[in-house]
């Protein structure tokens, strides 16, 4: 596409459609702007979707790495039994649930 020489600018800038026009066409700022807000809507999404579905095991490991690091072995072993007995509690829930939907049909 040919790029409009200047006075082609001036000439269509006289009339009001060719005001609104260049206007419309002319005027991109903020549209990067835009861009990166988009971008960083989705990212924050993103981080809310993975704190919702993994949130407690997240919480558990730097529950158990934290204890661990400050020496408590015993407290870190006792949060791994118990996240674990979590994990299996829900586990057992879910199938459940889905043995009741099987038979329903």
């Amino acid at each position: 596409m040919r790029k409009p020489s200047a006075s082609t600018l001036q000439r269509a800038k006289r009339s009001r459609f060719g005001r609104f026009l260049t206007r419309l066409l002319g005027d991109q700022t903020g549209a990067v702007m835009m861009e990166y807000v988009v971008l960083g809507v989705l990212v924050v999404a993103a981080v809310v979707a993975i704190v919702i579905f993994f949130g407690d095991t997240i919480r558990n490991q730097f529950g158990v790495m934290t204890k661990a690091t400050a020496g408590d072995h015993k407290g870190a072993e006792t949060m791994v039994t118990k996240a674990a007995g979590e994990r299996d509690g829900r586990i057992e829930k879910a199938e459940g649930s889905a043995k009741t939907m099987t038979n329903q049909e």
